[in-house]
């Protein structure tokens, strides 16, 4: 216990010094602005290298959801059944269970980060703002893991800003009915209404001119599905954790083993049972991680260990602890706003770990390079700037593998090619 509270007291002493440096109001003020944020925590990114400045906003969206005949799962029994009926063979539960379109509107509070570099005056001068959408099970965390581990951190040091925030229905923020409001069309418009938002305003002294989407996984679908219908809001897109091809997907379900949310963990209680989460680390490493290659001795920044007071914990660890929800309705329409974008006419970036099971099957160069697919298939029309990769030995959580620098520098290169 005395070693604890030493290791807090350091780690107290370096955060106090680090806001005395932090903390002034010029830099404040870059941020300040209608955007809606409401008590917004200005602070450090959990790898310690950007300043971020943090809160709620009520973000307003309309969507024509899809009617799910379904109701809140009344035990773990009928959520494991629902499961096997959607993964056997020939099954047809999505064809019974959906109905015709479901228009819904409403504001909902969204948590969300935007980070710049730590240096004011380099912030000041940041033009171009990636905005971050997280995968399913996942929250905004993904971007920022930890030391050495924190997309964020290799973005702003390049002179970007992030946006990043927790999806509908995820992480901290608003959590509405999980079958008929949180659906692949309301992630579509409230990622929508978010960039209309950045294009339209500012934060501050902070007025972005290029606006680059940025997603991982289901967040690369949420990203699709805008330049889809809204080709016009992003300035180009780099999509991670994505493919052509959903055959594999189903395999990861299973792994998955669905389970109530709030019968998993006291994070996600009174949530309703239509809210589920990944039931094991085992599946979670099934799914989302290639062994050996990432380090289960890495350890957190100090920011991490101040805000949880624990002790130092493994990559692979902080993702279970950081696991989130996924939802029925969602579950049922993701795919529903995946569709060709021959409007979209900005670069795109395809980037897959090699070893991504869900959407490769574990091996993403058959029957061919995966990556080199999806770009001709969806984006038609898309700039000659485009590009892809594959990160070597990297599954499915490209971010929390050895190889997430190569791919990140792949990442930040075709932005710089472009222009951005």
């Amino acid at each position: 216990m005395l070693s604890r509270l030493s290791m807090f007291a350091s780690i107290f002493s370096k955060t106090a010094l680090c806001f005395v440096v932090l903390s002034d109001g010029a830099a404040r003020a870059l941020v300040a602005s209608d955007f809606g944020h409401f008590n917004i925590t200005d602070g450090v990114s959990t790898g310690g290298g950007s300043r971020c400045f943090t809160g709620q906003i009520d973000v307003t969206a309309s969507a024509t959801n899809i009617k799910i005949n379904f109701g809140e799962p009344p035990d773990q029994l009928a959520v494991t059944e629902f499961n096997v009926e959607s993964l056997q063979v020939s099954s047809d539960l999505a064809k019974r269970l959906l109905g015709g379109p479901n228009p819904i509107s409403g504001t909902w509070s969204i948590y969300s980060s935007l980070c710049v570099p730590s240096d004011p005056v380099a912030a000041k001068n940041v033009k171009t703002v990636q905005i971050l959408t997280h995968g399913d099970s996942l929250s905004s965390t993904y971007w920022d893991i930890a030391s050495d581990y924190s997309y964020i951190d290799a973005a702003t040091t390049r002179g970007y800003a992030t946006f990043s925030y927790d999806r509908i229905g995820v992480g901290k923020s608003e959590h509405p009915d999980p079958i008929q409001i949180v659906q692949g069309p309301l992630n579509l418009e409230i990622l929508h209404a978010i960039v209309t938002r950045l294009r339209n305003g500012h934060y501050g002294q902070l007025k972005f001119t290029h606006f680059i989407g940025v997603g991982h996984s289901a967040g690369s679908t949420v990203t699709q599905g805008v330049t889809t219908k809204y080709p016009k809001d992003f300035d180009a897109i780099i999509l991670t954790g994505t493919s052509t091809i959903a055959t594999y997907v189903p395999l990861s379900l299973a792994a998955f083993n669905w389970q109530i949310a709030a019968q998993a963990s006291p994070k996600f209680k009174g949530l309703p049972t239509g809210y589920w989460t990944q039931a094991t680390s085992i599946g979670i490493q099934f799914s989302f991680f290639r062994y050996p290659n990432f380090d289960p001795k890495s350890k957190p920044s100090f920011w991490r260990l101040l805000r949880a007071f624990a002790d130092p914990v493994a990559v692979f660890d902080i993702t279970v602890q950081d696991k989130d929800t996924n939802t029925i309705g969602e579950l049922l329409t993701l795919g529903s706003i995946v569709a060709p974008s021959p409007g979209f006419t900005g670069p795109v970036d395809v980037v897959l770990g090699e070893n991504d099971l869900v959407f490769c099957g574990g091996n993403c160069s058959i029957p061919t390079d995966q990556s080199a697919a999806v770009q001709p298939l969806f984006y038609p029309n898309a700039a000659a700037g485009s590009s892809h990769y594959l990160a070597p030995g990297a599954g499915h959580s490209i971010n929390a593998h050895f190889s997430r620098q190569d791919a990140w520098n792949q990442q930040f290169e075709f932005l710089r090619s472009n222009g951005f």
